[in-house]
Parts: C-alpha cells; structure tokens; sequence
C-alpha cells in the first residue's frame, strides 16, 4: 500500500516512539509500505524534524537504526548520534517513492502550503492515504482518491486489509 506521512506524525513517530504513529514508520521501514514525498515534503521534514526545539525534547533525528529499527535505548538517551543511527528525515529521502515535481492542485483550499505540497506529491504518487493529525486535513476527507485519515485510522485499516 502507498501512502503520504505529514510531518506532525513524523514528529510523533519521532517523540513517541511506542505510539501509533510509531507503529506505522517502523511499518513503512520494514518495507510493508511505500512511502510517497516529493522534493517540498522532504524540505518541510528536515526543517522540523532537524530544528533545535527537538533538542529540547531530547529526541533530534529520533533514532532509527540503518537497519530501519527504532533505537529506543538511544531514543531515551536523547542520543540520535548513536552508532548506526540514521536520522528519519534521511530514511524519508532515501526510502521514499521520489515525486520530483507534482503538478499544482489549485481546486484544494488549505492554510498550510506544506500540507498542500503533500497532498500533490499523494495524488501524483498513486497514494491510497495521507496519514495526519492536522484537523484541517481532516476535515477535509479527501481529495481526488487519497483519503485522509488519523493514524488509529491507518492503523485500523491496515490491520483489516493487512496492507494491501
């Protein structure tokens, strides 16, 4: 299955590393999902993820193995330079199907331009799901055939179609 990750559930995947959103990423690194992101999604995500406010949280880059595991004795160290880890932003721009330049949705109303970026990166793609916490996303349902939906949702339906 082919889906969109927005960077709050990066984030959360990053801060929490036994939630659901957790889950998913280490889903996605054990190869059972494609990623999609484009060259805009990709930047959104080493800015927040790679800001020194992450720091604070003592979680900088998480800590995902090279073997695409999350490092969770680093993770509570607050150590993302622990030997081997591989900083998530880099496993999104290595591990992701690459949608160099999506064309421009203009029918699609969103605050955010990022959110925006991702979906056309999903739409061009060919993915099935954007999974988010954004309200905005949301509220919104849907656009063209990419659902967007809570990552309990994904995670639900991931576990009734077993990925496909």
């Amino acid at each position: 299955m082919r889906i969109a990750i927005d960077t709050n559930v990066l984030i959360a995947a990053v801060t929490r590393p036994g939630g659901t959103s957790a889950r998913i990423v280490q889903t996605w690194l054990d190869g059972r999902l494609e990623v999609v992101a484009s060259t805009a999604t990709i930047r959104e995500v080493e800015l927040v993820l790679g800001a020194g406010w992450l720091l604070l949280l003592g979680a900088l880059g998480a800590a995902f193995t090279a073997q695409g595991r999350v490092n969770a004795q680093a993770f509570d160290r607050g150590d993302a330079a622990d030997a081997g880890a591989l900083p998530l932003w880099e496993a999104l721009r290595t591990r992701s199907v690459l949608i160099e330049q999506p064309p421009r949705i203009l029918d699609l109303r969103l605050k955010d331009a990022g959110d925006l970026r991702l979906v056309e990166a999903a739409v061009a793609g060919g993915a099935r799901h954007i999974v988010t916490t954004d309200r905005e996303f949301l509220r919104a349902r849907a656009y063209a055939d990419v659902e967007f939906v809570t990552p309990a949702e994904f995670e639900r339906l991931l576990g009734e179609t077993g990925g496909q």
